[in-house]
């Protein structure tokens, strides 16, 4: 999809009007200094390149545990691109802070942290500016709809159910503000009870913040959302169920579930039917038509017995994609690539696919809970499977999902056919590494450079003018894969202010000479005809 300037600029315009009803302020350090030595935070990463690998910026929470207990020191939110250099970052003694962190538009990114760990707020990196939402706060994640100005995100609470008190889930709607709008509960709408609790005693306790003291059975557990703005359907994924649910928003209806106690037919990788394709998942999101991708943590897996302690040695988490049918009510494994025990993640978790097809998988509990142990370990895999780049961090420290940004350029052709050489002006709209070079090549010819030759200028007649573009940083952070713009139209004859774009007026062309030749055909079929019965 090529995206317009006009439509960035519509976008910001609404991020404006939405922060207006916000608490703004000011994050003033870019950089932080260790509390042992004032040095500057360096990011404790080993990165191990095997192949052609995705190049650009990686945002996330990144949390430092106590070695022999695993208690919180220490949170961070950090901004590096692919080779591992610090960009950006906070710090906050919110412990822990930075769960979801979302990049919404050209410089901003949106998270729930600090100074609360639970609300919402938007950090312009580029102005260093933080726009804070302190009605706006849930659980585990967080969606804004820039066409609403509107938040999507979780809450949970408890419900007597059989005399027993359970933690449930609900999906809340949310203007700036914080006032409720819209709501869809795990228990009245999608129906779940008691007969679906995992076997494996799912429960959490006083830390819940829920009745001190008490132990409350930890029911669905919900994780992430996905809202479909164009459809306005939402995908609710809850872990202690091993299912994830389609919600039609425009009706609060539950169209289907999928899952271990969902209404599909579930086949693995072999055709086989099983009663659950994965284990306490995280993040699933829809990535195509009728694709899901999530990333199965592998706990409390039901073929196996259920754990008393977390042993990674039996486990092993992976990325997971199930093609879903509705017609047939089916899914099967499409594709998926499994962790070595040494990567096991029992909580926590994300799969990506990155704009060069490969998957980026977030493996990234801060222990794997085998013998030496590392901390969160990413892996970027390309379709085959093979592993092209791996990003490990020490024993100790954790991140929760990792959010993947692209270089980004943009061009402001119209779509037109136009009467006189222009001008396809470029530009970069999120430098977050730095000052860029913009490179192009028209029509397959020579790599150009905007700062040395100026914007792309078309001056070759015709509606098949091309242009390939692409965004290089100064650390060699390049957009890949390069943008192309086809279909470019200049006709010296055509006049400028036509409202047909070239591929239209390509397409009229084909039509018409598709009907010229078929009522060529027609009249040479007549004439054979006319022979014959001349004959007969």
């Amino acid at each position: 999809m090529r995206i317009s300037l006009a439509f960035l600029l519509v976008s910001l315009a609404i991020l404006t009007a939405v922060s207006q009803v916000a608490s703004p302020s000011v994050y003033h350090p870019s950089v932080v200094a260790d509390n042992q030595n004032d040095s500057p935070f360096v990011v404790p990463v080993k990165i191990d390149t095997y192949g052609d690998a995705w190049s650009g910026y990686l945002a996330f929470g990144l949390w430092q545990f106590n070695s022999t207990d695993l208690s919180v020191l220490h949170s961070y939110l950090v901004v590096m691109n692919t080779k591992g250099q610090l960009l950006d970052i906070r710090r906050s003694n919110e412990i822990p802070s930075y769960w979801p962190v979302k990049y919404i538009s050209s410089d901003t990114l949106m998270f729930m942290g600090e100074p609360d760990s639970l609300a919402t707020h938007f950090w312009n990196m580029k102005t260093n500016k933080t726009t804070d939402f302190p009605n706006v706060w849930g659980h585990h994640d967080i969606i804004f709809n820039p066409s609403t100005g509107t938040f999507l995100t979780l809450r949970d609470y408890v419900r007597v159910i059989d005399g027993r008190n359970v933690l449930m889930d609900k999906i809340v709607e949310l203007n700036a503000a914080g006032d409720v709008l819209w709501t869809w509960d795990t228990y009245s709408d999608g129906h779940f009870s008691l007969n679906d609790e995992c076997p494996c005693n799912d429960t959490t306790g006083a830390s819940s913040g829920y009745l001190p003291g008490q132990t409350l059975i930890d029911l669905t557990h919900s994780n992430s959302l996905q809202w479909i703005f164009d459809e306005n359907v939402i995908y609710v994924n809850m872990r202690a169920l091993n299912t994830f649910c389609k919600i039609n928003k425009t009706t609060s209806q539950t169209i289907w579930c999928l899952g271990e106690h969902g209404n599909f037919t579930l086949y693995d990788a072999n055709g086989k039917r099983v009663p659950s394709l994965w284990y306490h998942s995280h993040d699933v999101e829809e990535v195509q038509p009728g694709i899901f991708s999530m990333f199965d943590n592998d706990y409390h897996n039901t073929t196996r017995p259920c754990q008393q302690t977390l042993n990674g040695t039996i486990s092993h988490s992976r990325m997971l994609e199930v093609a879903v049918n509705e017609q047939n009510m089916t899914a099967r494994v499409s594709w998926s690539w499994t962790a070595p025990s040494a990567y096991w993640t029992p909580y926590w978790g994300k799969e990506d696919r990155l704009t060069n097809g490969d998957r980026l998988g977030t493996f990234g509990s801060q222990s794997h809970y085998v013998p030496n142990s590392s901390g969160a370990v990413l892996v970027e895999v390309n379709p085959k499977g093979e592993l092209v780049r791996s990003y490990t961090f020490p024993y100790g420290w954790g991140i929760y999902r990792v959010e993947e940004i692209n270089l980004q350029t943009l061009n402001d052709y119209d779509g037109k056919w136009h009467s006189n050489d222009f001008n396809v002006n470029l530009a970069t709209i999120n430098a977050i590494g730095g000052a860029t070079d913009i490179y192009y090549k028209i029509n397959d010819g020579s790599i150009l450079n905007v700062d040395k030759n100026g914007q792309p200028r078309i001056t070759m007649p015709g509606g098949n003018n091309t242009l390939e573009y692409w965004s290089v940083d100064n650390a060699g952070i390049e957009e890949i894969p390069h943008k192309m713009l086809i279909g470019i139209g200049l006709n010296e004859t055509s006049p400028a202010n036509s409202s047909f774009t070239a591929n239209e007026q390509q397409l009229g062309y084909a039509i018409v000479f598709s009907l010229i030749v078929i009522v060529f055909a027609v009249v040479l079929s007549l004439r054979r005809m006319r022979k014959r019965g001349q004959r007969h």
